[in-house]
C-alpha cells in the first residue's frame, strides 16, 4: 500500500529516473563530442538539479571538449572570463570540474556523467533514509496545514493516485459525464491497477444518467458503483473520502479544474455517514 512516504518515494524515484536518463544521453555527448542535440535540453535538466544556468552551460561546454583552456571555455560558453573563473571555483568545490595548468595555461575538464549518475543515486539513497523522519516532523506539527490546494490536470491525477494508496477501502461521489477523458484514461491505466495491487475497493455513488449506467457495467476493476437520483442529475465535482481523515474535492468544470484535500477526521466521518446512508438506498 502507498503511504504518504511511499508516494513521495515513488515521485522521487521517478524524478531520479528522468535525471539518469538524460545523464545517459550526456554520455553519448562525451563519447561523440560533435553529436547534434536539442539546444538547451541538457542545460535545463542540470538547472533543475542543482546547477544554475551559467554553471550548466559551462559544464556542457567543458564536457563536449573533454579538456579545454579556461579562456576558450569562456568564449564557447559566451561568458565573461572573470565569471568563468568564479564558476570554475564553485564547480571544483562541488567536484564537477577540475583544473590543470599546462605551460602556464589553466585547462578545465569535467566530471564524467557516469560519476554524476552515481552521485545522484547516492543522494537519492540518502534522501530516502531521512524522508520518513521529515514526514514524521511534518505530520506531528500541531500547526500543520490541514488544507492543500492543487490546480491543473496533473494535480487532479496526484490526488487520485494518493487516494488509491489508502490502507483500507475508500468511498466517494462521482459523475463520469463531466470527467475529462484524459483523467478517465489515467484512472483505468494507473489508479485502478494500483487499487487492485493493494486489494483495495472503491465504492462510488453517481447520478443516474446514460454515461454512468454504461460505466457501471463496464468498469468493475476493484470498484463498486451505485446509481442515485440526485436532484441535479449531475455532480460537478468528485469527492473522495480516504484513509481516516482525508477528503479530496476534484472540480471538472471547464476553467475551474482544481482540487482540494482537506484533512479532518470530524468532517470525514460526517460525510462517510452521509455516504452510507445514501448507499443503502441506491442501486
Amino acid at each position: 500500500m502507498l503511504s504518504a512516504y511511499s508516494l513521495m518515494k515513488c515521485r522521487f524515484e521517478y524524478r531520479l529516473s528522468i535525471i539518469v536518463l538524460y545523464l545517459q544521453v550526456l554520455l553519448s555527448v562525451e563519447t561523440f563530442g560533435n553529436m547534434l542535440y536539442n539546444e538547451g535540453m541538457f542545460e535545463k535538466i542540470l538547472e533543475q538539479n542543482g546547477l544554475n544556468e551559467k554553471e550548466a552551460k559551462l559544464y556542457i561546454v567543458v564536457l563536449e571538449a573533454g579538456e579545454i583552456p579556461l579562456g576558450r571555455a569562456a568564449q564557447k560558453a559566451k561568458l565573461k572570463r572573470s565569471t568563468v573563473y568564479s564558476l570554475v571555483d564553485v564547480l571544483k568545490k562541488k567536484g564537477i570540474l577540475s583544473t590543470l595548468k599546462k605551460n602556464g595555461i589553466v585547462h578545465v575538464s569535467a566530471l564524467s556523467p557516469r560519476l554524476l549518475i552515481e552521485r545522484f543515486e547516492h543522494s537519492a539513497e540518502q534522501a530516502k533514509s531521512v524522508l520518513p523522519g521529515l514526514l514524521d516532523l511534518a505530520y506531528a506539527s500541531p500547526i500543520k496545514p490541514r488544507l492543500r490546494f492543487y490546480e491543473g490536470m496533473d494535480a487532479l491525477k496526484q490526488i487520485l493516485f494518493e487516494a488509491s494508496g489508502s490502507k483500507e477501502d475508500y468511498i466517494g461521489f462521482i459523475d463520469y459525464t463531466l470527467m475529462p477523458k484524459e483523467l478517465y484514461k489515467y484512472i483505468t491505466a494507473k489508479v485502478a491497477p494500483q487499487r487492485k495491487k493493494n486489494g483495495i475497493i472503491l465504492r462510488l455513488l453517481m447520478p443516474r444518467n446514460k454515461t454512468n449506467e454504461l460505466i457501471k457495467n463496464e468498469y468493475t476493476l476493484n470498484v463498486a458503483h451505485r446509481l442515485v437520483e440526485f436532484p441535479s442529475r449531475k455532480n460537478h465535482i468528485e469527492i473522495l473520502l480516504y484513509e481516516k481523515s482525508k477528503i479530496g474535492f476534484l472540480s471538472f468544470v471547464k476553467n475551474e479544474m482544481f482540487g482540494v484535500v482537506l484533512d479532518s477526521e470530524a468532517i470525514h466521518q460526517t460525510l462517510k455517514d452521509l455516504f452510507f446512508l445514501i448507499w443503502e438506498g441506491a442501486d
